[in-house]
């Protein structure tokens, strides 16, 4: 019985150790991106050329994402699926594509409301997009998630 709550202990601590820890490593805004933040130390200040190149090749991996996503469920062989059939996929399509729409509003709406105390101030547009190409990172992750095939997932 001593051996089972000392493992209970030994548990609860290293949960709350492993908690702090990731906590600690996380703890960065999404209002701050270290490549934006490179393009202000190189030029001193705003480089809308550095600034316009990064957004668009997070945009582009984005969009890459998001089109292979697209591409990989329109070709899967669902009848993979138990009693799966062309109609399931198709509403899966249908699903991806709106929730990508949805997602674009949503970020257009939420790094607007996560920048809104830098309006006025000369860094505000690093700022707002900062949060724009934070957002496309986490989205870029969150289509690689999606599996139609459910054994990859």
């Amino acid at each position: 019985m001593i051996r089972f709550f000392s493992l209970c202990i030994f548990g609860a601590v290293l949960s709350v150790s492993s908690i702090n820890s990731y906590a600690e490593l996380n703890t960065s805004t999404i209002i701050k991106n270290n490549n934006v933040d490179a393009c202000a130390e190189i030029s001193g200040g705003i480089n809308s050329e550095c600034l316009s190149s990064i957004s668009k090749r997070t945009e582009k991996e984005l969009n890459d994402e998001y089109q292979n996503k697209l591409k990989e469920i329109s070709n899967f062989d669902y009848s993979h699926w138990w009693m799966g059939g062309k109609e399931q996929r198709d509403e899966m399509k249908k699903s991806f594509i709106r929730s990508q729409e949805l997602w674009l509003k949503y970020r257009q709406e939420y790094c607007k409301a996560a920048s809104a105390g830098a309006e006025g101030i000369d860094g505000y547009g690093s700022i707002a997009l900062s949060c724009q190409i934070n957002m496309g990172i986490r989205r870029i992750e969150e289509i690689r998630m999606v599996h139609p095939d459910l054994s990859e997932g």
